[in-house]
């Protein structure tokens, strides 16, 4: 018993919460590391914004006697340059709203995936208790033909029911399995995963309310703001960029005897061909409207599944509630009650059986219930950003 005893508690310490399961696949996640590589490689290109155009050195000969040489070198306004850094700035926001929809995304299917782990664990454990019970009655049942207490009828449903009960409980296996090779995958363990038994999740998630706010964290709904910020910032730069340019320069018109004062030139970039910078800045404009929109869209979607979400929520709550209260209570008085009139021999196998698959089927559907209940409260905190 001290034996049995250590290794439930040595078991016990090693199950992994849902938590500890979401940090080991994040921490080993590829797709994190493609994030944090994109966040990198925008941050690199910040510098890039200030991003001057190459030195123009030539030779002429201004006299025909002689070769010199001319060094020309054009600028932005400073406005363009603030507006590439503000843009280029934005491209990292984006960047960074881009994990936080990764991590969003892997937190849910590794919740998932620890949930259905629970819910194969627990229809496991019950087929198994159901497959040992059976299985006496198979046995049963075998003696009694022989002795010619019951019917061929009574013994072949009998071994029939215990039959199905085992092919489930096999499938139940592999189900854990399956799950099981799935989370040790996206974790990088070798080692078998334990997680701890099927609960009823307590987080109150039922009040809220659906307008912009609730989604103020969802981070496919701050990516696409994002997108209208850059799309503004796109707007400012295309005008900036319309607006003349600066040229200084080197170059010598005269003998070789002409000052060095004399050699310098000053000039402006005129941007003359308006309809280039028009239609870019419209496109822009346009770019803008597009964001929006989507954004629109993307929380008229949000909307829709969260009050699916929601209903769900309740629906199953109300089942739950009837399980916990109700349903398990006669589930256990069924069973008891048929077992005690098949064993004082005022009904037979069948009915007896019979009984017994609907007190565990009520069973069955409750670990339904509790599952879907968890489950909805998982898509809320998915579709809210609150994983």
């Amino acid at each position: 018993m001290l034996s049995w005893l250590s290794a439930c508690s040595a078991l016990a310490q090693q199950s992994l919460s849902e938590a500890d399961v979401v940090a080991l696949v994040l921490a080993n996640s590829p797709a994190i590391q493609a994030s944090d590589l994109s966040i990198r490689q925008n941050q690199q290109l910040l510098k890039g914004a200030y991003t001057i155009p190459n030195l123009d050195v030539f030779t002429d000969s201004p006299t025909g006697g002689f070769y010199t040489i001319g060094i020309n070198q054009s600028f932005q306004l400073p406005t363009v340059y603030k507006r590439q850094y503000q843009l280029q700035n934005g491209q990292i926001g984006l960047a960074q709203t881009e994990k936080r929809i990764t991590e969003n995304d892997i937190r849910f299917r590794v919740r998932n995936l620890y949930l259905a782990l629970q819910y194969a664990e627990a229809v496991q454990r019950q087929y198994q208790f159901q497959d040992s019970v059976y299985n006496q009655l198979r046995i049963i049942a075998g003696r009694q033909f022989v002795a010619g207490q019951i019917d061929y009828l009574s013994k072949t449903f009998t071994e029939s029911q215990a039959g199905e009960v085992q092919n489930q409980r096999v499938q139940a296996q592999t189900d854990v399995l399956t799950v099981t090779r799935q989370l040790q995958r996206l974790s990088g363990r070798t080692e078998p995963i334990q997680i701890a038994l099927l609960q009823r999740n307590l987080t109150d998630v039922g009040g809220v309310v659906i307008d912009s706010l609730s989604f103020g964290q969802n981070p496919a709904l701050a990516f696409l703001r994002q997108t209208e910020i850059i799309s503004q910032q796109q707007i400012g730069l295309e005008r900036a960029r319309s607006l003349p340019g600066v040229m200084v320069g080197y170059y010598n018109q005269g003998a070789k005897e002409t000052t060095a004062q004399l050699r310098f030139r000053f000039g402006l970039t005129l941007p003359v061909w308006f309809g280039q910078y028009r239609s870019r800045t419209t496109a822009a404009q346009t770019g803008l409207q597009l964001a929006r929109q989507r954004t629109a869209a993307q929380a008229q979607t949000l909307s829709v599944d969260l009050q699916q979400a929601q209903g769900d929520l309740l629906k199953f709550r109300q089942a739950l509630d009837y399980y916990e209260t109700t349903g398990l209570r006669q589930s256990d008085e069924l069973i008891s009650t048929a077992r005690r009139l098949v064993d004082s021999g005022q009904t037979d196998f069948v009915s007896f059986l019979r009984t017994t698959n609907d007190a565990y089927a009520i069973r069955q559907r409750y670990l339904d219930a509790l599952r879907n209940y968890n489950q909805s409260i998982l898509t809320i905190n998915y579709l809210t950003g609150n994983l």
